[in-house]
């Protein structure tokens, strides 16, 4: 599953895999932060999906990495 994502968000942003990566990387270190500080709301798993141009469909995906899954 992660290599899914990494080409979905490679073909959205027209970036190779490691920039890919990085920009994966930096929307879970945002929810995590926000989940941190007891802010986390379902819109900011959506715009997370949004940002790497995701279908919403893979916001499972955020909160199962932030449950530790």
């Amino acid at each position: 599953m992660q290599k899914d994502i990494i080409s979905l968000i490679c073909n959205s942003c027209s970036c190779n895999g490691t920039e890919a990566q990085e920009h994966l990387d930096s929307e879970l270190r945002h929810l995590r932060e926000l989940q941190e500080l007891d802010d986390l709301r379902e819109d900011d798993i959506e715009a997370a999906c949004l940002n790497l141009g995701l279908d919403l469909d893979w916001q499972e995906y955020f909160i199962n990495r932030l449950a530790g899954a």
